[in-house]
């Protein structure tokens, strides 16, 4: 099935708030003919699919963010953004999508992109709380890896989903992180049959 990786950008752009950058791509081999040799050099050992994924997440965030430059991987694995950047990049088997930004108001971004296919009730189990009973398992674990990519990226420890306590109120949910009692809010919409989700961090 072909994605509209159109209308999936557009469900971004209506989360993001201005000064955030949004947008998504399909996977494509041919991104791996514009790596740079220091960020083919990081993949040149991994299977096709995930060199693909790779080249077009970097793909993304060069167009996100007007610019050829080379975009190594972090410590963390996450992308090492130019200085004064903030971002999160994101993909599943097809597409991939990412948030940029460079307003300093900003300390964090969190993205994901998950279908919007039912889970089984064994990973529903790993993944909701007793308290988010009634929230679809598949949406849950995208709200939660949008949360854990903004909390990552500010230097916060590895979390367990049931760590993050979601709270869904139409299109915005808030994750309070447990013990620490942090909530990180974001908005998520349904689109191109896949979820997607943004947590922006001021």
């Amino acid at each position: 099935m072909h994605v509209n990786s159109h209308d999936l950008a557009a469900a971004l752009a209506a989360l993001a708030v201005p000064g955030v950058v949004t947008g998504a791509r399909l996977i494509v081999a041919a991104d791996l003919d514009e790596l740079h040799d220091v960020e083919r050099a990081k993949v040149a050992n991994a299977v096709p699919r995930r060199q693909h994924e790779f080249a077009s997440g970097r793909a993304l965030l060069r167009e996100l963010l007007g610019t050829n430059d080379t975009i190594p991987v972090g410590p963390s694995r996450a992308p090492h953004l130019p200085q004064g950047v903030v971002g999160s990049l994101a993909h599943d088997r097809e597409v991939v999508v990412a948030a940029v930004t460079r307003d300093p108001a900003i300390t964090a971004l969190g993205i994901d992109v998950e279908p919007a296919e039912p889970l089984s009730s064994d990973m529903a189990r790993v993944i909701l709380r007793d308290d988010e009973a009634g929230l679809d398992a598949h949406l849950a674990f995208t709200l939660k890896e949008a949360a854990y990519k903004a909390w990552s990226t500010g230097g916060g420890r590895m979390l367990d989903h049931h760590e993050v306590r979601l709270r869904v109120d139409g299109d915005r949910f808030t994750a309070t992180v447990l013990p620490d009692g942090s909530d990180l809010r974001g908005r998520f919409a349904m689109a191109a049959d896949r979820y997607v989700a943004l947590v922006m961090v001021p």
